[in-house]
Order: structure tokens, then C-alpha cells, then sequence
């Protein structure tokens, strides 16, 4: 395999370990997460190692705004997560509530036909 194609493997796996990170952490997995985002950094760098004789500002400069877009992804999928939990104690709180309802309905019927 040339040395690009190596390149270009280990960009897609670092890409697919970002997006592996965002669900991650949408599904409360911290360690999981934790693991996908030091896949996809050791997968970034060994893409920038692959670039070979091409070095300068411009890989550098691409490679800061791969981890910048990285970091506002995961920041994203962080409030996504903050959302639905507060979304689920709320629901949480509607249940209970429910059932509080319920009780007090069946106490009274019991109360009027005894």
C-alpha cells in the first residue's frame, strides 16, 4: 500500500473515532468515549506522520482545525446529553406525579364503598 493511502486510512479512522466519540458520550459512556477520542488523536497524528515531506504551516494549521471541529463536536454531543437528561428527570417527575394521582383516586374510591 503507498504511503498515502496509509494516510488517507488513518485520517477516515480518526473521522470514524470522533463520530464513535459523539455517540459514546450521547449514551453516558464516558471511559467508552475516552477511549474513541485517544483512537482518533493517535490516528490524526500518525496521518500527519504519514504526510511525509509535505511539512509547514499549512498541515498544522489543518490538523488545529480538525481538532477544533473534533472539540465542538464533542461539545455539542455533551449538551445533547445535559438536554436529554434533564428532558428524562422531567419525565421522571410526570410519572411520579401520575402515580401520586392515581393513589389518591383509588384511597377515595375505597373510602366510598366501604
Amino acid at each position: 500500500m503507498k504511503p498515502m493511502s496509509w494516510r488517507r486510512l488513518a485520517i477516515a479512522l480518526s473521522v470514524f473515532n470522533v463520530a464513535g466519540a459523539g455517540f459514546a458520550i450521547a449514551s453516558g459512556e464516558g471511559w467508552h468515549a475516552g477511549i474513541h477520542v485517544s483512537l482518533a488523536l493517535a490516528f490524526g497524528f500518525a496521518a500527519q506522520r504519514l504526510g511525509g515531506g509535505r511539512s509547514g504551516g499549512g498541515d498544522i494549521a489543518r490538523m488545529q482545525q480538525q481538532f477544533d471541529e473534533q472539540a465542538t463536536a464533542l461539545e455539542d454531543a455533551q449538551t445533547l446529553l445535559a438536554n436529554q437528561g434533564a428532558q428524562l428527570a422531567e419525565l421522571q417527575e410526570r410519572v411520579d406525579f401520575a402515580e401520586r394521582m392515581l393513589a389518591q383516586l383509588r384511597d377515595r374510591q375505597k373510602l366510598g364503598s366501604s
